[in-house]
């Protein structure tokens, strides 16, 4: 369990970083003037995953589910972030060609 919350600690501070343009990105997305909102949008689907993740730590901890509905609990919580990434990535994929 304490996994889940070192994980989603890691993937909130990763994001806040991102929102201050301080991403460790592609070197195919650096230099370009839309390089700053790449990284604000990755920071946003960092967030998106982190803070489920910390809210299904919680809730485990009062609750504990089992090791098969935590797994897929994980699983889930982590899909919006998961697309929201491969929307970006396409997004920005397309500026650079």
């Amino acid at each position: 369990m304490e996994v889940i919350f070192a994980t989603s600690i890691f993937y909130i501070g990763y994001g806040i970083m991102g929102l201050f343009g301080k991403m460790n990105i592609a070197e195919k997305y650096k230099g370009h003037e839309w390089t700053k909102s790449y990284m604000k949008e990755l920071g946003i689907a960092d967030i998106l995953l982190g803070v489920p993740w910390l809210i299904l730590y919680f809730a485990c901890t009062q609750y504990d589910p089992g090791f098969v509905k935590t797994f897929l609990f994980i699983i889930i919580l982590a899909l919006p972030a998961f697309f929201l990434t491969i929307r970006i990535e396409r997004k920005y994929e397309k500026l650079l060609k």
